[in-house]
């Protein structure tokens, strides 16, 4: 009794759409590695940059709190196209009545 019919089975390993599916599943993975040693290679750089201002600090040579102020600035900002202040929240404000199209 021959057993080439087991290859037809859905289940079987042999089965060309169970090693595509292998295939395509290692590949995934493989590119993951990647992503994820990438990820770690970023961290290394950030912290051994982070050594390296620390150790600036110490000597004296760049003073952190301008840095870091400078570093979170952004968030205290208004929106991008708010340089006007209390005009811009009027015109939401008429805007979010319906007043104003």
């Amino acid at each position: 009794m021959s057993l080439a019919f087991l290859a037809k089975k859905s289940w079987h390993t042999t089965n060309l759409k169970n090693v595509e599916k292998v295939w395509v599943r290692e590949q995934k993975k493989e590119a993951e590695e990647k992503k994820l040693l990438e990820l770690r290679r970023q961290i290394e750089e950030e912290r051994q940059l982070e050594e390296l201002q620390e150790l600036q600090e110490k000597s004296g040579l760049v003073k952190r709190d301008l840095k870091q102020r400078a570093k979170l600035a952004w968030m205290y900002q208004g929106p991008a196209g708010s340089a006007g202040g209390s005009s811009s929240n009027a015109t939401a404000e008429e805007f979010l009545n319906g007043t104003r199209s």
